[in-house]
């Protein structure tokens, strides 16, 4: 006869153990019957009380790059002549499309005479405010003559400052007919062909960010205080990969609860700089929590159930023995013991439904 680890016990626990084996009672009293049950020491693990909840991959960011001036659309692709298409990978700064520029070079080019014609009135002013000012001290001019010299100057230099700001709006507007992606990501979408008139704000490309994605997911309030950022571990198997696991931690807990579902949001981020993953992409996540380390346990149905507490049974002498433990949380198959029995007890896991107090056992015996 030998026991058996409870790992083999969760795999058999829907084989048929022989019930009873009966003996005879020559005095005629009492229950003399021996109950056939398989034991098992308990373990010690690492445990955590799992929750598994659903979403889908998100990027962190969707950006729309659109024309800020009206012109029309000369070229929509890369630098050495790529074309943009919808999986275009871009990089930060680097050019999209060219619009129709040859207008806007032209107001920049009026902008600067612009300017330069004003800059000469107004060193002219400035002249004649000088002269005016040394005729008054003369005598030979008058207070109203030289006041009038500083106006003329002031509005040229007004004139001068109007001049540079439409030299720089024109060299904005003359830049703007180069558009370069705002971030890193891939063409998600593209909205217009070469050729085609753009009006202000018109959509030429949709970039999206998918170097990491997120992944969302909704825990109950109650489960709050066992968040942990940072710490809080997720394993997340997504449908594209069955039985692959990505592990993650929680990197972001949203400040405020859905006061419907009294639920609270988490977010964790999954490294995706290889491509493989898709945003929109549906994902399963188990999260971890209140986890345990180096803790006793026993296989869940090992403990019973009385009432208002659990019960294992301890082999003694071949005699059963009713333990009443305290329990901490369930993970997966097993259930954490916190006290009542020890690490080298031997603990009915099998048959133990049909035990009271004292009963005869007979530990199963392996061929």
């Amino acid at each position: 006869m030998k026991s058996c680890t409870f790992l083999t016990v969760c795999l058999g626990l829907a084989c048929a153990l022989p019930a009873v084996a009966q003996q005879g009672n020559p005095e005629g009293g009492g229950d003399a019957r021996t109950f056939v049950v398989r034991t098992a020491k308990p373990e010690r693990r690492t445990v955590a009380q799992n929750i598994r909840k659903t979403g889908d991959l998100t990027s962190p960011a969707v950006v729309d790059v659109s024309a800020k001036i009206v012109a029309r659309l000369a070229t929509l692709e890369l630098e050495d002549g790529t074309r943009i298409e919808e999986g275009t990978r871009v990089k930060k700064g680097q050019r999209l499309a060219t619009l129709e520029s040859a207008d806007y070079a032209a107001q920049e080019k009026a902008a600067l005479a612009a300017l330069r014609a004003a800059e000469v009135t107004q060193a002219d002013r400035k002249r004649e405010l000088e002269r005016a000012e040394t005729l008054f001290k003369e005598g030979t001019a008058t207070a109203q003559e030289r006041d009038f010299a500083q106006a003329d100057y002031e509005r040229a230099a007004a004139a001068v400052e109007q001049a540079r700001a439409q030299l720089e709006l024109a060299g904005i507007n003359l830049a703007e007919t180069v558009l370069t992606a705002p971030m890193d990501g891939v063409v998600s979408q593209r909205h217009v062909e070469p050729g085609t008139l753009l009006a202000s704000g018109s959509k030429v490309v949709t970039i999206t960010a998918i170097d990491r994605l997120r992944f969302q997911l909704n825990v109950p309030t109650t489960l709050f205080a066992q968040l942990d950022l940072g710490k809080t571990a997720l394993d997340i198997e997504v449908d594209a990969y069955p039985g692959e696991i990505v592990e993650g931690r929680v990197t972001r807990i949203y400040p405020e609860a859905d006061s419907v579902t009294r639920t609270v949001r988490i977010e964790t981020t999954v490294d995706n700089s290889a491509g493989r993953y898709l945003p929109g992409m549906y994902a399963v996540a188990t999260l971890a929590l209140n986890r345990r380390e180096n803790v006793l346990v026993v296989p869940f149905e090992a403990a019973v159930r009385n009432v208002d507490h659990h019960l294992v049974y301890r082999v003694e002498n071949g005699v059963a023995k009713a333990i009443r433990v305290e329990v901490g949380i369930r993970s997966d198959e097993v259930l954490e013991i916190i006290s009542g029995i020890n690490d080298d007890d031997d603990i009915v896991v099998v048959g133990q439904h049909r035990l009271t107090d004292g009963a005869k056992v007979a530990p199963e015996v392996h061929e």
